[in-house]
């Protein structure tokens, strides 16, 4: 089995880009973007604080806009938001991408007013996020 690299996001803080959600294993979403692109979407994450504990939620700007990072479960449906979860207790983070369809995949009320509150997303956009209803870029 390779060794999975880990990257230094701050102190203390580590992320590893897991293969299963880039090798086609069935039920996993699929990032589309290039491993250093999902490293920097965490770090993105990370500093704007769009964590909560053990989750976080990110997103890939593409000159300052969001852009789609990877596929949901079925590996057909464009998804523009990233899941991030620590896993020990040695603050080692991974990610997905998120399917805001599913209750368990959406970010926090928290995360989302960030979001609003900066731009990055317009209201409309957060209503439908919030809903799990689907919403284009």
């Amino acid at each position: 089995m390779a060794r999975v690299p880990t990257h230094t996001i701050a102190d203390g803080v580590t992320y590893q880009c897991h293969p299963d959600h880039r090798n086609c294993t069935p039920r996993k979403s699929q990032w589309t973007i290039s491993e250093p692109e999902e490293v920097n979407c965490f770090r993105l994450t990370w500093r704007e604080g769009w964590v909560n504990d053990k989750a976080g939620w990110g997103l890939h700007l593409v000159a300052g806009r969001p852009a789609h990072l990877g596929v949901a479960q079925d590996h057909r449906t464009p998804v523009f938001i990233a899941k991030f979860v620590a896993s020990g207790a040695q603050s080692c983070w991974h990610g997905f991408p998120a399917d805001h369809s599913q209750t368990y995949d959406r970010p926090s009320d928290r995360v989302l007013g960030l979001w609003l509150l900066n731009g990055t997303l317009p209201p409309a956009k957060i209503r439908k996020v919030q809903k799990g209803e689907p919403c284009s870029l």
